[in-house]
Formats: structure tokens, C-alpha cells, sequence
């Protein structure tokens, strides 16, 4: 491996959490391995029973966090003012208990959480709970907590049951005037709620505000702001927990906006890891599986931190630190080689480091090959040939444990070196029917 190195986060390892991954083209697996839960349990906890024993705190949905300012350009957010955003998450995995992870990271500000509650949305619009299943959540017994600036922090545990492939609502009241976030993930895919002043964490139908004078205010093109009442982006909260079975298996998906699922339908779960995930929700022998989305759009794996840090940087956080991660799928790189013009040898260095540091936790490493850009803006013969050889490398180097020919599946029989246009808008993206397309062509056998 080359002697390629490149600043790392100042998080600690130990902390750090597992992922995983899809694929299409098999080629030898080695043995993979599980890593520990690095969950604390909170002092309310009692000690664990025999039927306990059994399952532990896994991921049932996640996302990775990033700055507003992207690109140079920083993201339209809502102010929040003495409001409650009603978040609405797709879980991906069945539980009896669940938590959730506040988060502060990337801010310079105290950020005030006055109560958080969670509940099973009523049906799959608008967002109305189910009143029986309303439980408050508490932070080391209280209701309220202030998260210092980059702190992230587990509520204590709830008795709830979570079913796999439901819509969790989580409510979060922001007691302050005038809060206004600088950081996100901008490509939720979910509707989520804002509400009129006041805590209405636990109220089944959340009254919205009042627009101002002269209509609704919008948030920008990701969200929209308080007078809307809606946004489609996450704030507040980047993970959820249920207690599952100490077997299940985690997916992990990295990469950039395509596995992020930019714009592929709103409220759809029609992202390809979301897709992926209904078509396995458990192995042939009844093991569960939860597939984590880690994509983040603009993202690159090396190049710069332009849009979040770069997939080495944040690779400890959102795959090594995770319980259970047995897969990782990485379809990452068109950014690096569109943005920075980066040359195949850096992309390559990247992957074989990703590669080698997931092995070290017995994780099996899918590279996915990069999509086609022709007619796109990132669309050069320098960048194209770069994408080529990088393709090639990833094909041919058997560095990967499999290889998902995520290319082939999207690509023009009368032009290969586009997407086929009815499956894109933009010949970057693929849209709904082409991430399905992606999705489906993923061979299941190669997670048993």
C-alpha cells in the first residue's frame, strides 16, 4: 500500500462505529468479522437478564452529519424560534427498545434541547403520531439537556416497539429564539414538521406556524423554512437505536449524493440503500439486517473537505464505530475526480487504506464501479478517463471482496458512457427507477 496518510478527526477510535455494504460481481469473501458495541449503557440500566444477553443496541437508521457551508456556498436553513421539529426517520430495523443520538457536531454554539419525545407516525403522511405509542425521552433522567459545541449525546432507553420498515417520528423542542443551525444533512428524503411556537413534542398532531406576511418563507431549494411548517433536511439528531437481535447483520452504505439518494422521490424510501434494505430485511436463516445510509452529497473519499470531511476522515465515525457491521459498500470518487481533478494513483490510495482498515475489523469491502458522466456538467476527457481508470482498477486489483457493477446497471446500450436518460435528469444522478434498477441488481447470497 502506498505511504498515504492524511489528518484524521480528533475523535477517539475506541468510539467509532462499523458499516457495511452491498454488491453485484462476486469475487472471494474473507472471513468477516463483528465489532463490539461501543453503546454506554445509561445509569438506569439494569443488569442484563439471560433473554438480554440476546440482543444489543444496533443501528436502525443513521446519517451523517456535515457543515452548511458547502462548496463555498453556505446551505438555506430554517431558523428555529421556540419551536418543535417533528423529525420523521425510516427505520430499518425491528427492536423493543430505542434510543436516540442528539448531536452537536460541527457547531460553535451551545445547542438547548427543552424535551424530545419519540413515536410510531399514524399511516405514512403528514406528520401525525400514534398517540399510544408517544413515550418522552430523558437525557440522565431529565427532560431537557444543553449539548456543548461538537457533543453528541445517547437518550436514556425507551420501552417502544419499532417495527422494521416503519416511519419513526422523533419531536424535538428548541426553546431558544432565533437558533439557527450550521450544520445538517441537507438530502433527508423525508417530510418532517415544523410547528407554531411551544413544546408540542407530545402532542399527536403538531399545530403548524402561521405563515408570515406575504406567504410561507422558504428554507432553500433542501428545505423549507418556519413558515412553511416542512423541510426535508435533518437537524438535531443523526442516529436511532433499537434493541435487537445480538446477530443482526449491518449494511453499510458509503459514498456521495447516489448513495444519498439525491432526487429520487420524497417520501419514497426509494433510495437504492433503502431499496436494498426492503428487498432484505432479514438472511434465508432469519438473521436480521439493518442497512445505514452514509452518504453525504458533494462528498469526497479524499480530496477535500469541501462538503463534510472527506470519506477517510469521516470513515471511523460512520462505519468502524458502528455495532455489528459485517458489509461495506463504497461508491465514492466521481467528486474527487470532478472537483479537485484528482489522478487515478490518489482515488486508488484511498480505497486500498478504506479497504485495509475495515478488514482490520472483519469487515467484507464491496467497491462499487463509479457511474457514467457524459453529457453532464462533470462530463471531460480528462475527468473521463481518470473515472476509466479508476473503474478498471477496481475491477481488475481484487482489493475489493466483491465488486457491484453499478455502472453497467445504469448505463446507455447506445452510448456506454452515459446513463440510459430515462433513468436520470441530470446524466450524474440516476433517478427513482434507476436507483431500483441498482438496488435490485445487487445478488442477496453475497450477505449470508
Amino acid at each position: 500500500m502506498p505511504n498515504f496518510s492524511w489528518p484524521v478527526p480528533n475523535f477517539s477510535f475506541a468510539r467509532l462505529r462499523l458499516a457495511a455494504a452491498l454488491a453485484v460481481s462476486v469475487i472471494a469473501f474473507a472471513p468477516a468479522g463483528r465489532a463490539a458495541s461501543t453503546s454506554a449503557p445509561t445509569a438506569a440500566t439494569p443488569a442484563p437478564s439471560a433473554a438480554a444477553a440476546a440482543t444489543k443496541w444496533i443501528d436502525a437508521w443513521g446519517t451523517s452529519f456535515l457543515p452548511t457551508l458547502r462548496n463555498g456556498t453556505l446551505d438555506a436553513v430554517p431558523t428555529f424560534s421556540n419551536q418543535t421539529l417533528r423529525l420523521i426517520v425510516f427505520s430499518k430495523l425491528a427492536g423493543t427498545q430505542a434510543r436516540v443520538r442528539l448531536t452537536n457536531k460541527f457547531q460553535t454554539t451551545p445547542l438547548k434541547i427543552g424535551a424530545a419525545h419519540i413515536a410510531l407516525r399514524d399511516g405514512t403522511q403528514g406528520g401525525a403520531i400514534t398517540p399510544d405509542t408517544d413515550r418522552a425521552l430523558t437525557f440522565g433522567g431529565k427532560p431537557a439537556v444543553t449539548l456543548a459545541p461538537g457533543e453528541e449525546l445517547w437518550s436514556d432507553p425507551v420501552t417502544l416497539a419499532v417495527p422494521q420498515h416503519a416511519d419513526v417520528a422523533i419531536s424535538v423542542f428548541l426553546p431558544d429564539e432565533g437558533y439557527k443551525p450550521a450544520a445538517t444533512h441537507g438530502t433527508g428524503l423525508k417530510t418532517s414538521f415544523l410547528s407554531a411556537p411551544g413544546d408540542h413534542t407530545g402532542e399527536a398532531t403538531m399545530p403548524a406556524p402561521a405563515a408570515p406576511a406575504g406567504g410561507a418563507a422558504r428554507g432553500g431549494g433542501r428545505g423549507r423554512g418556519p413558515g412553511g411548517g416542512t423541510t426535508n433536511m435533518v437537524f438535531f439528531v443523526n442516529d436511532l437505536q433499537v434493541m435487537a437481535p445480538a446477530k443482526t447483520k449491518v449494511i453499510v452504505a458509503f459514498g456521495d449524493s447516489i448513495t444519498d439518494g439525491a432526487v429520487s422521490q420524497n417520501d419514497g424510501n426509494a433510495s437504492w440503500p433503502d431499496v436494498l434494505s426492503k428487498r432484505l430485511p432479514k438472511l434465508p436463516d432469519g438473521t436480521p439486517v439493518s442497512v445505514i445510509n452514509m452518504g453525504i452529497g458533494s462528498n469526497r473519499i479524499v480530496a477535500s473537505d469541501q462538503a463534510g470531511p472527506a470519506g477517510v476522515k469521516r470513515f471511523a465515525d460512520d462505519v468502524l464505530a458502528r455495532p455489528n457491521v459485517t458489509h461495506l459498500i463504497v461508491l465514492e470518487g466521481v467528486n474527487d475526480i470532478s472537483y479537485e481533478h484528482v489522478k487515478p494513483e490518489q482515488l486508488i490510495a484511498a480505497y486500498q487504506d478504506v479497504i485495509a482498515r475495515a478488514h482490520a475489523k472483519g469487515i467484507k469491502v464491496f467497491g462499487a464501479t463509479i457511474l457514467p458522466i457524459q453529457n453532464s456538467t462533470k462530463d471531460t476527457p480528462e475527468n473521463e478517463a481518470t473515472r476509466q481508470a479508476v473503474n478498471k482498477w477496481i475491477r481488475e486489483s481484487k482489493a475489493f471482496d466483491a465488486v457491484i457493477e453499478f455502472e453497467k446497471v445504469v448505463q446507455d446500450p447506445a452510448n456506454p458512457l452515459r446513463i440510459r436518460a430515462d433513468l436520470t435528469g441530470d446524466y450524474v444522478h440516476p433517478n427513482t427507477a434507476g436507483y431500483k434498477l441498482m438496488a435490485e441488481a445487487i445478488d442477496l447470497k453475497l450477505f449470508e
